[in-house]
């Protein structure tokens, strides 16, 4: 997985982008390395459980131009929504990125090495 940054806009602070190829997680730029390694385990958590793709964040993008030049049908087929954490797959995702977060946490208390050590010191 690959961690990008760009300009998001209000609406959403971060997007799964998955091809056969890579999987990237897309965050805010001005989202804080708190709220960015949240985010990595969120998105981390809908590719591990499988969750699918939808459409509306795909049309939403193409209207933004993030992802110009790409196919619709491709841009479709390749990016994860979140909409709400109070229910199915958002509330999955969230359960496992809270574990993921914690064991991560416990590690780099143990003296681990991990992308967050300088993050949660």
């Amino acid at each position: 997985m690959t961690l990008l940054t760009e300009e998001l806009g209000p609406a959403r602070s971060g997007l799964l982008i998955s091809t056969d190829a890579a999987d990237y997680i897309v965050v805010s730029t001005e989202t804080s390395p708190e709220r960015t390694a949240a985010i990595v385990c969120h998105e981390v958590a809908h590719a591990l459980l499988g969750h699918a793709h939808t459409v509306d964040l795909a049309d939403s993008l193409m209207e933004s131009g993030l992802v110009a030049g790409l196919d619709g049908d491709l841009v479709r087929s390749v990016i994860a929504a979140r909409g709400t954490y109070e229910e199915g797959p958002e509330a999955d995702a969230e359960l496992l990125a809270t574990h993921i977060s914690l064991l991560l946490r416990e590690r780099v208390l143990r003296g681990g090495h991990t992308f967050f050590d300088d993050r949660w010191q």
